[in-house]
């Protein structure tokens, strides 16, 4: 099984055919996506927990061994440098992109140090599981977790429920090869950019080295979305990211379009009026779909018009509500 590579902005992809027949799911069968773009971080020791509470934006303390939560690690400044799900899987992990993992680490480590807590890069293999009919093909040996957020495992696999019908998986290397023979036997295996894509459709997004440390969370919507805990205590960026959502008015909301462009896209660029002389937002995320056009996430004022003009780009497009 041979992957090909598609990038969004620096960040590879992997597709196994053509757009039009990665994209093609049919509504009676289960795929299984191979992300090779994610990894995971073990952060070990008696004090990783305390540690991790004083990092990120989630509360950590309502992660357990049958129970995740999706959080962001930001800057002083409250701009966002990884979004990650936090699991309790052979010590606490951290599942984020393979190209924050470096930088990740490094500003764990400034902390990591002084709370004796060890960072190691995991190897496990992740892969992404769509859930559209109970009696078509399904992992062996591992029950799927039964709501969002909710974690099962072995000690060979890992799975917890992002939404309805789609679940993450961590497995050793010992796993791989029965967990995903069987979809690739049946043409039920697809690669990291038609998950990227279903993704965004939920409006999962993502952070990219050139976004990281653009955004505050409340221009994403992770205020709305259970990545932010108000309760916790200190985290770094909180103070900033409690003055945005209890003193200031939002004037931006995280929105899904389809446009139609043959012009080069960009996470982190602006957004303009077709004129280009008034700022509207900015592009977060985006995915092509097919015969030139694409899905983006945009965080953009609420009331914008329909027709853009991106950073950098020559010709306007038309926003189509997805």
């Amino acid at each position: 099984m041979t992957f090909k590579q598609y990038l969004l902005n620096s960040r590879p992809y992997t597709t196994l055919s053509s757009l039009d027949a990665e994209f093609n799911f049919q509504a009676d069968k289960n795929y299984l996506f191979d992300l090779a773009y994610l990894t995971s971080i073990a952060v070990i020791g008696e004090r990783s927990a305390e540690f991790l509470q004083g990092q990120l934006s989630c509360d950590i303390r309502k992660v357990t061994t049958d129970r995740m939560q999706q959080g962001v690690m930001c800057n002083l400044k409250g701009r966002i440098l990884a979004i990650l799900d936090v699991i309790n899987w052979h010590h606490l992990q951290l599942v984020l992109p393979v190209d924050l993992l470096t930088e990740t680490k490094a500003s764990l480590m400034k902390t990591a140090l002084l709370s004796r807590v060890q960072l190691e890069t995991t190897s496990y293999r992740m892969y992404g599981l769509c859930v559209n009919n109970q009696s078509d093909l399904l992992p062996e040996n591992l029950q799927l977790p039964d709501e969002n957020f909710a974690v099962t495992h072995t000690d060979e696999l890992c799975c917890y429920q992002l939404s309805d019908n789609f679940y993450l998986i961590l497995a050793t290397e010992e796993a791989i090869s029965s967990l995903s023979q069987p979809f690739i036997t049946k043409q039920q295996m697809r690669g990291s950019l038609a998950w990227h894509q279903l993704q965004l459709q939920q409006k999962h997004i993502l952070i990219y080295p050139e976004t990281r440390g653009l955004f505050l969370p409340h221009r994403l919507d992770l205020h709305l979305s259970g990545y932010l805990s108000f309760d916790k205590g200190c985290y770094k960026g909180q103070e900033i990211i409690a003055r945005t959502h209890y003193k200031a008015k939002l004037k931006h909301g995280l929105r899904l379009f389809s446009i139609h462009t043959t012009e080069p896209l960009l996470a982190g660029k602006k957004l303009f009026t077709s004129s280009g002389e008034t700022e509207v937002g900015e592009l977060i995320d985006f995915s092509p779909l097919a015969d030139g056009r694409y899905l983006i996430a945009s965080s953009i004022l609420f009331e914008h018009p329909n027709e853009i003009l991106i950073e950098g780009n020559k010709h306007p497009v038309i926003l189509s509500k997805v």
